[in-house]
């Protein structure tokens, strides 16, 4: 469940201060810091006095040696002094702890501002995200209702496709059973063709025989009528020879009659002439 933030809740922000970067979070871990250093200080100094000197040349020498560390202890004891005298008159001084306060509540200001504006920020992307959420949920039923539809759909096509299977299968099972019995006829008219291709082959082995004999006898009456045509052309040949013999004969004895009947009319000529003048 998402909690709205109310626009009237506080926040607490660090101070901050403009310019260079604060070494501690505030002035009680400052002076924390100090005090810290000051106990190391104070622990080296014990340990290095912690020995006594047990002679006189001794004692003059741990006194020539911590003279000049008195010295330097009371440098920084004024030092210290002088720091912790400026910190108490700048914290006396009301300006300087007022115009600090002033910036500080600018700084606190701003902070605040900022922090309402991203505040503002977040609350409309905590809206913006509820109605993406609103709408994702509304998505998110919408998606499982196609689901359940789908789920649904795909039942039935999955038994559309079972009764398909099961009418496809049986169609194929009777196909199949038609092709079985197609081959098996395919394999008797097979056979049967085997077999009626050996007798064709058989008879055609015995037509070829008796084509064979009936060649071989057309060759020999072809022979046969050869040789009678060549001895009728020559028959043919004589006559011809006699025929013009006879056909010279004719025309000679043609020729021979004409001048039988040439002599006969001349003689007939002088016949009639001598019968027309007769002898006195």
């Amino acid at each position: 469940m998402i909690t709205r933030l109310s626009r009237g809740s506080g926040v607490e922000m660090s101070e901050s201060r403009p310019g260079r970067p604060r070494e501690y979070a505030s002035d009680a871990d400052r002076v924390r810091a100090w005090r810290a250093r000051q106990k190391g200080k104070s622990g080296s100094t014990t340990a290095d006095t912690a020995e006594a000197p047990t002679d006189p040349i001794e004692a003059s020498a741990t006194l020539a040696q911590s003279l000049p560390l008195l010295r330097q202890e009371a440098d920084r004891l004024s030092a210290v002094a002088t720091r912790i005298t400026e910190s108490v008159n700048l914290l006396g001084d009301p300006a300087a702890v007022d115009a600090h306060l002033r910036r500080a509540q600018v700084a606190a200001d701003k902070v605040r501002a900022d922090a309402a504006a991203e505040i503002e920020q977040l609350r409309d992307q905590l809206d913006t995200a509820v109605d993406d959420r609103i709408n994702a949920d509304a998505a998110a039923q919408a998606a499982e209702q196609a689901a359940e539809q789908s789920a649904t759909a795909l039942a039935d096509a999955n038994a559309s496709h079972a009764e398909q299977m099961r009418t496809m299968e049986s169609s194929y099972r009777e196909r199949l059973v038609e092709q079985e019995q197609l081959v098996e006829s395919l394999r008797t008219q097979t056979t049967e063709l085997g077999d009626e291709v050996v007798q064709i082959r058989g008879g055609a082995d015995r037509a070829a025989a008796a084509a064979a004999a009936t060649i071989n006898r057309l060759e020999a009456d072809l022979d046969e009528a050869r040789a009678a045509v060549q001895a009728e052309r020559a028959r043919t040949d004589g006559i011809r020879d006699e025929l013009a013999a006879a056909r010279a004969d004719l025309a000679a004895a043609r020729t021979q009659t004409e001048a039988s009947r040439e002599r006969v009319e001349e003689l007939r000529a002088e016949l009639a002439e001598i019968r027309s003048h007769p002898p006195r």
